[in-house]
């Protein structure tokens, strides 16, 4: 997803699934998994977001999705909360963890 004059932001976003995918292929071996999450607008000390505004959540919000996560055995996986708040709603809270890595192009 761009945002138009918002490239330096964007750019980090990607970097973070390019980095979670290199480290859990580079760490697979030794058992340390590596995963990402994406939380979307979090009303925090450091960077506070006006009350009121739409699709801010609290960081208690992601705890479950981040549980979740760290028990089960993903590695090279993120999820979006509000994807994960979306799954939950549905029963299908599997759905929400996604591989980064995404299957090699061929031509059918």
């Amino acid at each position: 997803l761009g945002i138009a004059t918002a490239m330096p932001y964007v750019a980090s976003k990607f970097a973070v699934e390019g980095m979670t995918t290199t480290m859990a292929l580079e760490y697979k071996d030794s058992g340390i998994r590596v995963n990402s999450i994406s939380p979307g607008m979090v009303d925090t000390k450091s960077f506070p977001k006006a009350p009121g505004r739409p699709g801010v959540r609290t960081a208690e919000s992601i705890e479950e999705g981040f549980l979740h996560l760290c028990a089960g055995s993903y590695t090279g996986t993120y999820f979006h909360a509000d994807e994960f708040d979306e799954a939950k709603a549905a029963g299908k809270v599997e759905q929400a963890f996604k591989p980064i890595d995404e299957p090699k192009f061929t031509l059918s």
